[in-house]
């Protein structure tokens, strides 16, 4: 799965890795803070995953399954995919 994540700093980062590293049904693959961009794999439901996103302190919003194929758009760019 992979989401766009809103990290303004190292220690969103920080705070995104701590929060999916203590979920052991969730494997972080990728973490881009410049891209806010995360990339996970789990069996975990894709609802369950993007809360302990939020918990972390982060927005977060599902871009879709396995890496992007249509370039880096961002948090930005997905919450304008949205409205």
């Amino acid at each position: 799965l992979e989401f766009a994540v809103q990290m303004s700093c190292g220690g969103c980062a920080d705070a995104v890795r701590a929060a999916l590293d203590a979920a052991p049904d969730v494997k972080l693959l990728e973490l881009r803070p410049q891209e806010q961009s995360v990339l996970v794999e789990t069996t975990a439901a894709a609802e369950r995953v993007r809360e302990l996103l939020e918990n972390s302190g982060c927005r977060a919003v599902l871009k879709g399954m396995g890496g992007s194929s249509e370039g880096e758009r961002g948090f930005g760019g997905v919450l304008e995919g949205l409205g």
